[in-house]
């Protein structure tokens, strides 16, 4: 496993160096982000510092049609893992066809790359509901134009997971629509069926709804997960946030701007019947030293729990460090 890493590694930097004299046209664009952070459990009076990400991938394009994305991290929760790893094919403009492992698209919140997660710790949808959705498959996506464009991406997947290419008798399949623009209003809706580690039957629907204007961002999404276990018992869980921003912007050298955050999310069996299982808000401020946003910040986090089922699920101060490259 280290070989196949490091043998990844080398292939993915590489060509930065073979072909940086030539100024050839597959020279890859290298970014990376790195994640560090101290939190105190202020139930327990503990301490820890962390290396939570260490990415670094490459991203480039190989003539008007084929681009290519490779990508890995280094300590993800200390665990090293090769993340996307695609070729895309786009015949006509705004539309693509993908070929590889990636993020499955569900959920705008489990699609952020760490830097751009706005808290130091993932919601619960990203954490639990929508954990181990990266996988191997096929993507078609079509974008159209206008004043209120509309996404949409349909894929077949393994279902087996991150890098495991298991022979399966059927795909799992994936559909995601959003309608509207980064700015302004847009709404997206997410849809997930297959089979699963110990889910078999697995159904998942998500909704989402965002509001952007100038400095402000607000956004909310609900996510339904259904499945029948090992011994054909029907189960289900849900999970829903609101989190948002502002931004205020500064003019000095050093800090540009000052973001404060605030998020409640949730957690359980049936949220909105009364099973609840862990619910909690989180409240920051974000000091950003780049003009662009989540590019290099200082994150400072305090969450509060009302309901806790595991003993993670403690009280926290973060202080978080981020670099975006």
């Amino acid at each position: 496993m280290k070989f196949k890493t490091l043998l990844f590694a080398v292939i993915l930097f590489l060509p930065s160096v073979s072909y940086s004299q030539e100024g050839s046209e597959y020279l890859p664009d290298i970014d990376g982000v790195l994640k560090t952070k101290a939190e105190y459990d202020l139930d327990n009076m503990m301490l820890r510092f962390e290396v939570r990400n260490a990415r670094f991938g490459a991203r480039g394009r190989i003539n008007r049609y084929f681009s290519y994305r490779a990508e890995l991290d280094l300590s993800d929760e200390g665990r090293i893992k090769m993340l996307d790893a695609y070729v895309r094919f786009e015949p006509v403009s705004r539309l693509s066809f993908f070929m590889g492992q990636r993020k499955i698209p569900f959920s705008t919140d489990y699609m952020r790359n760490p830097a751009e997660n706005i808290f130091a710790n993932r919601s619960f949808l990203a954490k639990y509901i929508n954990d181990g959705m990266r996988d191997i498959g096929f993507y078609v996506n079509y974008r159209t134009a206008g004043a209120f464009p509309v996404d949409m991406t349909l894929g077949a997947v393994n279902g087996t997971g991150n890098n495991n290419p298991q022979w399966i008798e059927k795909p799992n399949l994936a559909a995601r629509v959003t309608a509207g623009r980064d700015d302004g209003f847009r709404i997206a809706g997410n849809a997930y069926a297959g089979e699963a580690t110990n889910k078999i039957h697995l159904r998942m629907y998500g909704a989402e709804a965002r509001y952007t204007a100038g400095n402000l961002f607000l956004e909310t999404e609900y996510v339904y997960r259904g499945w029948s276990d090992t011994s054909s018992v029907r189960r289900h869980d849900d999970g829903w946030y609101i989190h948002g921003y502002y931004n205020f912007e500064v003019k000095n050298e050093m800090l540009r701007l000052i973001s404060p955050t605030a998020r409640y999310d949730k957690m359980g069996g049936s949220i909105f019947g009364g099973n609840t299982e862990a619910d909690r808000l989180t409240l920051g401020v974000n000091f950003g030293f780049e003009p662009k946003q989540f590019t290099a910040e200082i994150r400072v986090n305090y969450e509060n729990y009302f309901r806790k089922s595991l003993p993670i699920h403690t009280d926290k101060l973060t202080l978080e460090f981020i670099a975006k490259f």
